[in-house]
């Protein structure tokens, strides 16, 4: 039987642990071997530096960009470890007003445009020639595709961000339930046969950070129905996910089986983008038990972060699979999880000072 869940952590206690978690991923975003999620952790980072007791958080960032800036993004290597790169550009632009840092990021940005591969409606595939749909993606593209437009006020950008999100959510959303499938065969007509919990997180996480991108946009009609489609499916998906919460606060891998482990990033990714939900507020979204399911999740994750400031729980690289597939994959840390915890309790930061 699940343990029951930890009470909801005071501000006092998440700036804690946040701390400790950001000091941990400071000196390992430095001195590990490369990882394609080093960006999320740059990007976990710069969140976490407008919190208090974060330390050096951009110094870090900014010393863990010096050698990519000298050479420029490298954009003919495997897709998940440049794309990413975007996305803490901007936010370092934003921070420090280097022109540097968005020329960097325009370049990903443009080279995704112009020469990554697409379904005929404009799906980016990952992996050419296979004709693919990855759920993943849409945090991968449409986040920094989104913020890029909201910093040069060039709504081209805006409008590309939510065309990747409607075409994800076209061929991966499950209309009974609302969650999403982790690979759509397009060619073949079929997707991949369960719903992988982090998955669906990095789902609703790029849905809110691209709402809360085009909030306030002048002349909005220019989006069309696109911000009203994905905002119907973000609740769509958010409710069920609540429905899906474990009692220790955790969500289980493959998030509607219960007979699966409880995985810490999906779980992470999923208090993130409720906690920016609840703020923003998504129209749909059942608000009494999100914020008691949000309240749950944010002690969960806290919780998983042990004395050395590491993120632990969190599943290892999940190519797509059967169920007794994804259920094999390794625990332990990793550096995607520990950016995407970053955010979620730097988002409860806020969310409480609200």
């Amino acid at each position: 039987m699940a343990a029951e869940a930890p009470p909801e952590p005071d501000p006092a206690a998440v700036e804690g642990v946040l701390a400790r978690l950001a000091a941990h991923a400071g000196r390992e975003l430095l001195d590990k071997k490369p990882h394609w999620g080093d960006a999320i952790e740059c990007d976990g980072l710069l969140c976490a530096a407008r919190a208090p007791g974060a330390g050096e958080a951009v110094g870090v960032a900014e010393k863990w960009f010096a050698p990519k800036l000298a050479v420029g993004p490298r954009l003919d290597g495997w897709f998940w470890f440049w794309a990413a790169e975007a996305l803490p550009a901007l936010k370092l632009h934003a921070v420090t007003g280097h022109g540097a840092y968005l020329e960097y990021a325009r370049r990903i940005l443009d080279h995704i445009e112009t020469t990554a591969a697409r379904t005929e409606d404009g799906g980016i595939t990952p992996h050419p020639p296979a004709l693919e749909l990855w759920v993943d993606v849409a945090y991968f593209t449409a986040p920094a595709m989104a913020l890029y437009g909201r910093i040069t006020g060039e709504q081209r950008h805006l409008r590309l961000a939510l065309g990747q999100l409607v075409v994800h959510w076209k061929y991966l959303a499950d209309a009974p339930s609302g969650l999403f499938w982790h690979v759509a065969y397009v060619d073949k007509k079929r997707h991949s046969p369960c719903f992988w919990a982090r998955g669906n997180s990095w789902f609703s996480i790029a849905a809110t950070e691209v709402l809360a991108q085009i909030e306030g946009i002048p002349r909005p009609e220019l989006f069309g129905e696109r911000p009203h489609l994905i905002e119907a499916a973000l609740a769509k998906q958010l409710n069920a996910i609540v429905g899906l919460q474990d009692k220790s606060g955790l969500w289980h891998t493959v998030i509607d089986r219960p007979d699966s482990y409880l995985e810490s990033s999906a779980s992470a990714g999923f208090a993130l983008a409720l906690g920016r939900a609840l703020r923003a507020p998504v129209r749909g979204l059942d608000r009494e038990r999100a914020a008691h399911c949000y309240g749950r999740a944010i002690g969960a994750i806290a919780g998983k972060i042990n004395s050395a400031g590491e993120f632990t729980g969190v599943s290892q690289q999940t190519p797509p699979g059967d169920f007794e597939f994804y259920n094999s994959i390794e625990q332990g840390t990793a550096p995607f999880g520990t950016g995407v915890c970053l955010m979620a309790l730097s988002e409860a930061l806020a969310h409480g000072a609200s």
